[in-house]
């Protein structure tokens, strides 16, 4: 089963488009790192602790001096990453996982460590593969997404409801 870490970002779309559950079911093993538990409000953390309470996220929390120094490593190295997001790329690294993120400076940076680093238009994409979204659900779902965020790349979602259009 594939590793996925998650960033913040990547957990606060999916809960503003109310798809964390869907999310939840993929066929992978779902992680985020208690640093970035903490960056979220409390209405994202609500649904977070409930797939954290079921065991389909895992919240992982350094308690380990040895981590929190790599981690530590990783932001004095970084170009103008935060502590939290140098702790996702510190686990996607440990665990041999994907990274999830919208975060470009991050994304970069990551993916020069040799790190595959993946967004929410691939979240999409594995909905809809393993059959937990359908096409209309994720036409609707994605124009909402682009209402929230628009530093997203457009013509990539421009493509998939056009290709989602024609296999409904």
């Amino acid at each position: 089963m594939k590793i996925v870490i998650n960033d913040a970002n990547i957990i606060i779309d999916l809960v503003k488009l109310n798809l964390l559950d869907n999310f939840s079911k993929l066929n992978f093993e779902l992680y985020t790192t208690d640093f970035v538990f903490e960056e979220l409000n409390e209405e994202q953390k609500s649904p977070v602790s409930v797939l954290h309470r079921n065991n389909k996220l895992t919240i992982i929390e350094t308690t380990e001096l040895a981590d929190y120094q790599k981690i530590s490593d990783l932001l004095e190295r970084s170009n103008g990453l935060s502590f939290e997001d140098c702790s996702v790329w510190y686990y996607a690294t440990k665990l041999s996982g994907t990274l999830l993120t919208g975060d470009r400076k991050l994304r970069k940076q990551v993916s020069n460590d040799g790190i595959e680093v993946r967004g929410i238009i691939y979240i999409f994409d594995e909905l809809i593969k393993q059959k937990l979204l359908d096409f209309p659900k994720a036409i609707e779902k994605i124009k909402q997404l682009t209402q929230l965020n628009s530093r997203l790349p457009q013509k990539e979602i421009a493509k998939r409801i056009a290709l989602w259009k024609s296999e409904k």
